[in-house]
């Protein structure tokens, strides 16, 4: 039989789509794939089994939107009239394709399918905006099998890799088993068990049944009025000491505190301290204002056990003065939006914990795999749950960008802000900068912006300063 005679049903379609001149899009799958390319996608409208190969007809489809339908199935793509004016063309065409299509380009197709899906650009629906794709599933899945991701990697551009290497951490071993026996279709089979489809859908509704139970969570975790005054008055430029005083001495638990932190051994004078008005000179309006945010935080971590809540409590003070420290050699200098960003990258954890979510990192650094059992078990990760939380509050959009982004900094669309809390968070963890637990992108952001003034004995001291200065401050 003639191949014009097998794809004669794929000849129909393409004259239909010929004659309303519209386009076709002719897709060849392996036939091992066959059964998951039917049965997932009710869309196609001719199929033809072509000896080793499933052939199918998609009526009006472009080469992306094709694609896009069958994402973790390798597939060489043809389109009527661009590629071919006939159905035989076409299919050497797209069979062509399939052939030459190797590992490193296939997995390169995915991760770009998975980057693009993410709608944090979406200003019309607040829970899709926070429900991005499966980014932590996909990384955990490629970390799981290190042999295979350095025989992709091997001999590789690492321009042509960023995609991939810039969301890996950089320690990010590949192991040292002899790779020369992993072939490329060993790869492409490997990566083409991951369920994209499925993973995906199942986050999306997961996460916005989540966040649905979140929708009044300005309400549930509300910042107390007096500290929202504060932290208004962040922006005034001719502020009196005076005026920020009266305002404190409103509330007897913020009066008490800023007499305690100011009294504390930390600043170390002799007299007492034991008016609001000094003490708020002595301090400094930024100070003032960062500790008026931060017992409004300290409030809501009281809703969960007392040794998480101190734990998270610690960490992220400790995150949030080292963000302010580390903040210039990122060439970043708004030391309040530092300071916020670093107070609440932890917050989403707060919200899991609070629920009975999964949440993985309250002892060390969250790993990818902590971050895909979160999106697992909720939808979302905690990263995602607490930008949710602070655009409630109505806090600027870079803030929330940067809690979006703080574990995976080169999506942010400010990386400076990103990956200082990014790092932050990883020094207050361990002491130092560990580069097994940094991102790539941020070792790369890190040694452009850095320059000599930043060494490791730099930060393991201003990391051991900024712990016993916490520890001061909370009476430890």
């Amino acid at each position: 039989m003639e191949y014009a005679d097998i794809l004669a049903p794929l000849d129909i379609e393409m004259r239909k789509a010929g004659s309303l001149n519209g386009s076709m899009a002719i897709v060849v799958v392996p036939e091992q794939y066959s059964d998951k390319a039917l049965s997932c996608k009710r869309e196609v409208d001719t199929s033809v089994n072509l000896k080793e190969y499933l052939v199918l007809g998609i009526f009006g489809a472009q080469a992306d939107e094709a694609s896009a339908r069958f994402l973790s199935i390798p597939k060489g793509i043809a389109v009527y009239p661009q590629d071919g004016g006939d159905v035989q063309t076409l299919f050497f065409e797209a069979l062509e394709r399939l052939r030459f299509m190797g590992s490193s380009a296939w997995v390169k197709r995915l991760w770009e399918n998975i980057r693009d899906t993410r709608s944090a650009d979406s200003r019309d629906d607040q829970e899709g905006r926070f429900i991005s794709s499966t980014f932590y599933q996909f990384l955990d899945f490629m970390m799981s099998h290190p042999r295979e991701l350095q025989k992709v990697f091997a001999g590789q551009n690492t321009a042509e890799l960023s995609w991939v290497k810039d969301y890996i951490p950089s320690g990010f071993s590949a192991g040292s088993a002899d790779i020369e026996d992993i072939t490329e279709e060993h790869i492409a089979s490997l990566f083409m068990q991951w369920p994209y489809q499925e993973k995906m859908e199942a986050k999306l509704e997961k996460g916005k049944r989540t966040l649905r139970k979140f929708r009044n969570i300005e309400h549930l975790f509300t910042l107390p009025s007096i500290s929202q005054e504060i932290i208004d008055l962040a922006g005034d430029t001719v502020l009196a000491a005076g005026k920020m005083a009266r305002i404190i001495e409103k509330d007897p638990v913020l009066t008490s505190k800023v007499l305690k932190v100011v009294n504390s051994a930390f600043y170390g004078f002799r007299r007492q301290v034991d008016s609001v008005e000094q003490a708020v000179f002595i301090l400094g309006n930024e100070e003032v204002v960062n500790l008026a945010f931060s017992i409004a935080i300290h409030k809501i971590l009281e809703t969960i056990s007392p040794e998480s809540a101190r734990k998270l409590w610690e960490h992220s003070l400790e995150v949030a003065q080292l963000a302010q420290w580390l903040g210039p050699f990122m060439g970043y200098t708004a030391r309040q939006r530092l300071f916020t960003v670093g107070l609440l990258h932890d917050f989403g954890k707060i919200v899991f914990l609070q629920r009975g979510y999964y949440t993985g990192g309250i002892d060390g650094p969250s790993t990818m795999a902590d971050l895909a059992a979160e999106e697992m078990d909720s939808g979302i990760s905690h990263a995602e749950m607490g930008a949710y939380v602070a655009e409630r509050w109505n806090l600027p959009e870079a803030i929330v960008d940067a809690l979006i982004g703080h574990h995976l900094p080169s999506k942010a669309r400010d990386m400076s802000l990103a990956v200082t809390v990014h790092i932050s968070d990883v020094i207050a963890h361990c002491g130092r900068i560990d580069l097994a637990r940094v991102n790539t992108a941020a070792v790369r952001f890190l040694s452009d912006k850095k320059g000599p003034a930043l060494s490791q004995e730099n930060v393991m001291d201003m990391a051991a300063e900024i712990k016993r200065r916490v520890c001061l401050i909370l009476d430890e």
